[in-house]
């Protein structure tokens, strides 16, 4: 049986000249995430979601590039002049998969819910545009020339929001044949002749960031939404007898006539920080899940164990605060090499070099580091986990 593909379009090609930044603001960030990764990334994880698609501006590339890397979404489509071109340019690239059905979302609404995405999934049938509203709280006026201002009576009015959910090939359909106008938003594509549009019930939590006052007011939303957890660390190696002339420690190459000793490369430092986030993600720690017993990771890079960690905090919408390393050793001399592990640490775990802390001590020549017989390493990561919220 041919599986019925649902598609998310997720527009980010806009320029935001109300907002008055230098970066648009689908790039700035909401704890330490682009806005844009915050939302594409409700679609990716939704279990109902088969394929995302986002639509960026051209001058974008980079900035799209570095907030969305390595995320499961098919190559970007670029937007136009309009809103309406740049959904039909997203609608004509995922023509290819033959979605049956399609959801459209603005990028700057980061704070969707997968249950606020289920419902409109869920509603969606042929004929008929689905279209989350809530309603309006503040009564409403209409001003013209100056003169006389006309009160509306609230009670016939509601705010739409996005996502929004069509049959795929009635919404390309509707674009093709009037793709000259410039809609503001593609619920109207359904209002003419015969309205066939589904109001379903919005949320107030889902803003649309439009000025800076939005996105101070999200910030606060969103924080409320996680709770920060710290996960310890700890792994030690002692000394291979066989001469060399390197040490791998914190990622990096160190001239040193010892290495360490392990079934991988040994690296104290990546597998104490693998083992802190392990412990976090629900996972054990690094000896249970990349177990010494498996040829599989004989003498294998410690990076990759470090990136099979990140990718969980990843899948789960989690996110990296803070890394607080301690390298116990009587030698080699840690000061040297530590701006270097770093950046190296930084590249690695993906945040600012700034929230990363490297420093040293020893055990006053007690025990096996201070015999010089290996190096061990202690991590304290802190992480930032969403509190399950479905408003």
């Amino acid at each position: 049986m041919t599986k019925k593909i649902v598609a998310a379009l997720v527009l980010a090609s806009g320029i935001g000249k109300r907002f008055s930044s230098i970066v648009p603001k689908q790039y700035m960030t909401i704890n330490d995430m682009p806005i844009i990764r915050h939302s594409v990334m409700k679609f990716i994880s939704h279990p109902n979601i088969n394929k995302v698609l986002v639509v960026i501006n051209q001058k974008h590339i980079a900035l799209a590039e570095t907030s969305l890397n390595d995320l499961d979404i098919l190559p970007f489509t670029f937007g136009g002049k309009t809103r309406q071109i740049s959904v039909l340019n997203g609608l004509r690239e995922l023509y290819q998969y033959k979605p049956k059905k399609v959801i459209i979302h603005d990028a700057v609404r980061p704070n969707i819910t997968t249950k606020q995405i289920s419902q409109v999934i869920e509603n969606i049938i042929e004929n008929y545009a689905i279209v989350p509203a809530i309603n309006i709280s503040d009564t409403l006026i209409h001003k013209k020339n100056n003169m006389n201002i006309n009160y509306k009576n609230r009670k016939h009015y509601r705010q739409i929001q996005t996502p929004q959910g069509f049959m795929f090939d009635e919404i390309l359909e509707k674009h093709n044949n009037t793709k000259f106008l410039n809609l503001g938003d593609d619920s109207e594509l359904y209002n003419l002749p015969v309205s066939k549009i589904k109001i379903i019930k919005g949320s107030k939590n889902n803003i649309k960031i439009t000025n800076k006052d939005d996105l101070f007011l999200l910030r606060k939303i969103i924080k409320k939404q996680y709770l920060e957890i710290t996960g310890l660390g700890f792994d030690v190696h002692k000394f291979s007898p066989k001469p060399t002339n390197t040490l791998r420690l914190g990622g990096i190459n160190i001239k040193y006539s010892k290495k360490l000793e392990g079934h991988s490369d040994a690296d104290v430092v990546l597998h104490a920080i693998t083992d802190s986030i392990l412990g976090i993600v629900k996972e054990g720690d690094i000896g249970r899940v990349f177990s010494n017993k498996n040829p599989k990771w004989k003498n294998a890079d410690s990076k990759i164990f470090l990136d099979y960690a990140i990718a969980r905090v990843k899948q789960l919408n989690y996110i990296i605060r803070y890394i607080d390393i301690t390298i116990i050793c009587e030698e080699p001399k840690i000061s040297s090499h530590a701006n270097r592990m770093t950046k190296k640490i930084s590249e690695l775990v993906e945040i600012s070099t700034d929230n990363i802390s490297i420093k040293a001590t020893t055990t006053e020549e007690l025990g096996i580091t201070g015999r010089k017989e290996g190096i061990a390493a202690k991590c304290l990561t802190t992480i930032s986990k969403p509190i399950k919220s479905e408003s």
